[in-house]
C-alpha cells in the first residue's frame, strides 16, 4: 500500500508494496521548490542585491538570468541536493508497524528505507512547500549573504565556510545545507551555551565551534548524522500512529495494531533508531529478541 502525509514542510510517501523479506518499507519525502529570479531592476543586464535582502547590508553586483542559465542552475541545484539527502538513512521499526505476511505464511515486520525527492516549481505555484528567490552574481563576486530563501547561483559551488583547529579548510555546498533547513533541521550548535535557542540561532558560532559539530552539514561542513534523519522520523512516526488508530476505528482491523499497545511494540513510544547501513525486514521472533539482521538473509531452496 501506499499513503501520503502532507506535512507544512513536505509530503510524505509511504510505500509498503515493496516489502518482502529482502526489502523494507520506502519512506518518501517530496519537497516542493518554487523558484523565482530576482534580476537587476528595468531590465537591465547588470545591476547588484543587498547581501540576505537586507537594505543594511552590503551590495553584490549581479547579472540578468538567462532562460538557458537558469534551467541549467535549478536542474544542478535539484540533482545535487536530491542525491545527498536521498537513500542515506534507515530507521529501525522498534514500532512492530506495518508487519506483513508472506505467501508462505512467514510474517515479517519491515524497517524503513529514507529517500527524498525535490521536484522545482514555478515560485507562483499554489502547492509549494517553500518559494525561493535566485540572484545571478555577476563572475567578479565570489560572496553572497544567502538564506534558507534567498540564493544566490553560486550557492551550489563547494566553498570554504570555516578553518578547524589543525588549520584545515572546511568546505560546504551551501545549498544542501539549506536543504536541511528546508526540512526542518536547525544549525548543529543550537541549544548549546554559545547557541542559545532563544538567541540569534543565525550566528556564527551557531555552526559549529568544536572541528567535530563545523564539519556537520548542519554547521559549516558537509558531514551527515544520524540526527539529520529527524525528519523521516517525524513522518514515520505519523504513519505508524495513523495505523494504530486505522486499527481502533475499524473493527475489522483492531486486533493487530491496537494489540500492539498491550505486547509492547508500542508505536506511542518508538524511537525509530536511524542507522547509516542497510539491515533487512525481521520476524515477530528477531523484533522480540532484538536482532537487527544487516547481512542478506538466504533465499528459501
Amino acid at each position: 500500500m501506499k499513503s501520503t502525509i502532507k506535512f507544512p514542510r513536505f509530503d510524505a510517501e509511504l510505500d509498503t508494496d515493496c516489502c518482502d523479506p529482502y526489502n523494507n518499507a520506502e519512506l518518501t519525502l517530496t519537497l516542493r521548490l518554487g523558484f523565482t529570479q530576482i534580476n537587476p531592476a528595468g531590465g537591465a543586464a547588470a545591476g547588484s542585491h543587498h547581501d540576505y535582502g537586507n537594505a543594511a547590508k552590503p551590495t553584490r553586483k549581479t547579472i540578468k538570468w538567462t532562460d538557458a542559465a537558469w534551467k541549467t542552475w535549478k536542474d544542478n541545484f535539484c540533482s545535487t541536493a536530491q542525491s545527498f539527502w536521498t537513500g542515506k538513512f534507515w530507521l529501525v521499526n522498534d514500532a512492530g508497524s506495518f508487519p506483513f505476511v508472506t505467501k508462505s505464511g512467514q510474517g515479517y515486520i519491515p524497517n524503513v528505507w529514507c529517500r527524498m525527492k525535490i521536484v522545482a516549481q514555478d515560485g507562483s505555484a499554489a502547492n509549494n512547500h517553500h518559494s525561493i528567490s535566485v540572484v545571478r552574481l555577476d563572475p567578479s563576486e565570489s560572496w553572497f549573504g544567502s538564506h534558507s530563501t534567498l540564493y544566490d547561483s553560486k550557492d551550489t559551488d563547494l566553498v570554504q565556510k570555516n578553518t578547524d583547529s589543525a588549520g584545515n579548510k572546511v568546505m560546504q555546498r551551501a545549498h544542501v545545507h539549506e536543504v536541511g533547513h528546508l526540512l526542518g533541521l536547525g544549525h548543529v550548535d543550537i541549544g548549546k551555551a554559545h547557541c542559545p535557542a532563544s538567541g540569534d540561532t543565525n550566528a556564527s558560532a551557531c555552526y559549529g565551534v568544536a572541528d567535530n559539530d563545523m564539519k556537520s552539514v548542519m554547521g559549516s561542513g558537509m558531514e551527515l548524522r544520524l540526527e539529520h534523519a529527524e525528519p523521516w522520523r517525524e513522518a514515520i512516526r505519523g504513519f505508524s500512529i495513523g495505523e494504530v488508530l486505522t486499527g481502533v476505528l475499524a473493527p475489522g482491523k483492531l486486533f493487530l495494531p491496537f494489540g500492539r499497545l498491550l505486547i509492547g511494540a508500542n508505536p506511542l513510544f518508538a524511537v525509530w533508531p536511524a542507522k547509516f547501513k542497510r539491515h533487512y525486514p525481521r520476524t515477530a521472533e528477531e523484533v522480540a529478541a532484538g536482532t537487527l539482521i544487516t547481512a542478506k538473509p538466504a533465499r528459501p531452496a
